[in-house]
């Protein structure tokens, strides 16, 4: 028999497995985000028809989900130390009656992974008592039951649990020899001869692979002979170098792009680095804590600045502070300086923590470097319009030998003249999340009465503004083809952030009010969610009929397809949300003056 409220904490369990946002997997099973959150609290099932395609995307079977058993089987990787395959879905084929035995083989695994390293499975679990992570080498049994307890999550620092040198053919126990060397308290050493002696006669390339325990699970790292096994800054994670700096990439960092469902640049561009760094948590409270969630900007000129989270309001120090963060600016360097800042660039790369900069390619958008060529000549990174180079060149022979080599990131263009470097701070642990939500409260509450700045408006300001820019029916009569084109496009630029940041501001406060003991502050923010919530809806309705600007050049009549009746409904539209953004801000005051007097 289904039991609906333990699937719906067994989705939720594996949603954030997977690092998905209630949002973020609504849009993959189109579905509501309302939909994902009634499932996760036992108010509903999923459809019939969404079953396929939710089991697909978290890497479960259908029966899985609907009846989950004691034992549940979160994520298994297969891996080689530097390369690592999801195989979920094919292990939970072994799980049975609330048992899972397997022996690890590469035939097993149908040959994903093609290298002479040493091989492992590491899985992530959930029993009765606690979620757990574990591991078996190539030629292991893997046998769990309800009982089985593993490596426990969220534990401090790393400990060594596996150590080996050689290769997929033979290898040696490097444990105590590993266990000798952590008295030194290296923050780095070069995998060689003088640390790990070879042996004689022994076939093909060595390797040292290192498994390790940390608050994430098992994690395991492969360093070849000649290259620099490194741990980071808090020493809670390990990563691998080339002895030589003529060229470093962080793989694996995701691609950014409008329409992904980060469409602030600079939040995803940070949420982006965060999760480089090894920390948990979503594009949507980057939005929330930051304070970037309330942001309205406009300038009366029209520009596509104006979207900028930055631009004109601090939004970065809090997000900062929230995340217990160490950050230093590098702006508008001059050359000597961005030579000693590149040295800075490849430094941050080598211990895993990813710039921020604006600028990156084509135009002022935020995004992160992602590795460098030629001893730091040539930066690689992740900005928000690679998808149009990626679709241009697709089919150049040429661009596809380059992505190769660049393991898939495009060339900087430009030195960013924003250029923003981050580390974990000891000395400033980060608040809680109760915290974090006053502090972003009172931010919106300051931010929607600010002063314009450098010809920005913003809050209510600027809603008004750009309304009363939306009802200048004579500018728009008299506005050439190509200006009346440019004020449209920013138009829908503009509309493109403030729809995506008040998304964003509905998910963090949902996601908050957990955060709510007393019941009469739970029910203020439960109203401020919902009010956001029908911003969002509101905006969200406009935004999506309205054609985009990349279209306009198929679309005759551009001035008969954003017409008079066509402003009007927006500046009403905008007239309706600083309506109900008043009620947000009745609705923040009255938490922050409850909280305070408790």
């Amino acid at each position: 028999m289904i039991n609906i409220e333990k699937t719906g904490k067994r989705i939720a369990l594996l949603r954030r497995e997977k690092q998905l946002s209630q949002e973020q997997l609504a849009e993959q099973l189109h579905v509501s985000a309302q939909a994902i959150s009634k499932w996760e609290t036992g108010r509903s099932l999923p459809e019939t028809a969404t079953l396929p395609l939710l089991s697909a995307v978290l890497g479960q079977s259908i029966d899985s989900l609907l009846l989950p058993q004691e034992l549940a089987l979160l994520s298994a990787v297969y891996t080689d130390g530097n390369k690592q395959q999801d195989v979920t879905s094919l292990v939970s084929r072994f799980l049975n009656r609330d048992q899972l035995v397997l022996t690890v083989s590469d035939q097993l695994f149908d040959g994903l992974l093609q290298s002479g390293r040493i091989k492992l499975l590491i899985i992530k679990y959930e029993t009765p008592s606690g979620v757990y992570s574990t591991y078996a080498l190539t030629g292991q049994q893997l046998a769990l039951d309800v009982h089985t307890k593993g490596y426990s999550l969220d534990v401090p620092g790393l400990t060594l649990v596996h150590a080996a040198y050689g290769n997929e053919l033979a290898s040696r126990d490097m444990l105590k020899k590993m266990k000798h060397y952590a008295y030194f308290g290296w923050q780095q050493f070069t995998v060689d001869q003088q640390l790990f002696p070879g042996t004689m006669g022994h076939e093909g390339k060595e390797y040292l692979l290192l498994v390790y325990w940390n608050a994430e699970g098992i994690q395991a790292v492969s360093c070849a002979e000649g290259e620099q096994m490194h741990y980071n800054a808090e020493r809670t994670r390990m990563f691998v170098t080339a002895l030589s700096r003529q060229r470093y990439i962080i793989d694996n960092v995701q691609q950014l792009g409008f329409g992904k469902g980060m469409d602030c640049s600079w939040a995803g561009a940070l949420y982006t680095a965060l999760t480089s760094m090894g920390t948990a948590t979503s594009y949507e409270e980057v939005m929330g804590i930051s304070g970037a969630c309330w942001r309205a900007a406009f300038t009366p000129v029209w520009d596509y600045s104006a979207a900028d989270a930055l631009t004109a309001y601090d939004y970065a120090s809090p997000a900062f502070s929230a995340y217990g963060l160490k950050a230093r600016w590098a702006e508008r360097l001059s050359a000597e300086e961005r030579r000693l800042e590149s040295s800075a660039v490849m430094e941050s790369l080598h211990n895993h923590r990813l710039p921020v900069a604006i600028n990156l390619r084509v135009a002022p958008e935020w995004g992160v470097i992602t590795g460098y060529l030629d001893n730091g000549n040539t930066l690689l990174c992740r900005s928000y319009f690679d998808d149009e180079t990626f679709t241009e060149l697709k089919d150049d022979p040429e661009f596809r030998e380059t992505m190769k080599d660049s393991s898939g990131y495009l060339y900087v263009d430009h030195w960013p003249y924003r250029l923003l470097f981050l580390e974990k701070s000891s000395d400033n642990p980060p608040p809680s999340g109760l915290d974090n939500l006053l502090a972003s409260l009172r931010i919106k509450l300051d931010s929607m009465q600010a002063v314009e700045q450098q010809g920005y408006l913003l809050g209510y300001r600027a809603l008004d503004a750009w309304r009363e820019g939306l009802l200048d029916d004579v500018w728009y009569t008299a506005a050439d083809k190509e200006t009346f084109a440019r004020r449209y496009s920013v138009n829908h630029f503009c509309m493109t952030a403030l729809t995506d940041a008040r998304r964003s501001a509905a998910a963090y406060l949902r996601a908050s009010l957990p955060l709510i003991l007393n019941a009469q502050v739970y029910a203020l923010l439960a109203e401020m969610a919902a009010i956001y919530d029908q911003i969002y809806k509101l905006l969200d309705h406009h935004y999506s009929n309205m054609t985009p600007p990349a279209a306009l050049q198929t679309q005759p009549g551009l001035k008969q397809l954003w017409d008079r009746k066509e402003r009007r409904q927006q500046a009403e539209l905008l007239h309706k949300t600083a309506g109900l953004e008043r009620r947000g801000d009745e609705l923040a005051a009255m938490i922050l003056e409850q909280l305070r007097a408790e």
